[in-house]
């Protein structure tokens, strides 16, 4: 396809492909929207970064009668006016994009492998700090905020993720969370939460957020190459990474 428009996937828009067509994530805006295989192939013709930022997977099905010319400028035309797509080359994002090993083996962290340490006093201070942080994060700012924060902090640091010392990390803060909230149906909250803990003690795991559309869901955990910092293979497995940090 050819056109005298250009079009690209803005900063502040993450997309993923998937068997059904493409998820995108608008994070400035906390919500999510939708297009179909014809779609998806268009865009990815007509985007100059679709490629990169929104590669499909080996399950994505491109054999769908493609959409007339036309149509599928008329679409891309509509994202724009929607936020969704831009007319200019983005600006860089102050996060960078991580890729996700959900293909490996998996292991989980207080499910597999566990580490018992001590709990002081400095701990219990750094896991308030975190929760308090992870709950403005998740009632006043949009993820496009929290997404800079995260990267930009990480991006500073610099430091290389020490396994063990997650480990051990990842129980004390396991062992803290009962006396405070209830994990289940938090998972962006508990999340957010345990990445900041970790940064205090300057160990910098993945911060992702995958989806699924059959039946449609989100999900947020941390990840850092195959070890779940705060969830289990089958928890994880059904998802598209479609934000990773």
């Amino acid at each position: 396809m050819h056109t005298e428009k250009a079009y690209w996937l803005p900063s502040h828009v993450r997309a993923c492909s998937t068997a059904t067509g493409t998820v995108i994530l608008d994070l400035r805006r906390n919500r999510y929207f939708g297009v179909g295989r014809k779609e998806t192939i268009a865009l990815r013709a007509l985007a100059g970064n679709w490629q990169s930022l929104a590669a499909a997977p080996a399950s994505f099905a491109s054999d769908a009668e493609p959409l007339p010319f036309q149509d599928a400028v008329k679409i891309a035309d509509q994202l724009v006016q929607a936020g969704l797509l831009s007319n200019s080359t983005p600006e860089p994002a102050a996060f960078t994009p991580t890729q996700v090993d959900l293909d490996s083996v998996l292991t989980s962290v207080g499910h597999e492998i566990d580490r018992k340490s001590s709990i002081r006093w400095r701990h219990l201070t750094s896991f308030l700090r975190a929760c308090t942080w992870a709950r403005h994060s998740v009632r006043s700012r949009t993820l496009f905020l929290t997404a800079e924060d995260v990267g930009r902090q990480k991006n500073v640091a610099g430091a290389s993720f020490n396994n063990e010392r997650a480990i051990e990390l990842v129980g004390i803060f396991r062992r803290l969370r009962p006396h405070t909230f209830a994990a289940r149906d938090q998972c962006l909250f508990h999340a957010l939460a345990l990445v900041r803990f970790l940064a205090y003690y300057d160990v910098y795991p993945t911060w992702v957020i995958g989806v699924r559309t059959k039946p449609w869901a989100a999900h947020s955990w941390v990840q850092q190459g195959t070890l779940l910092l705060d969830a289990n293979p089958e928890q994880v497995c059904e998802y598209t990474p479609i934000l990773a940090i």
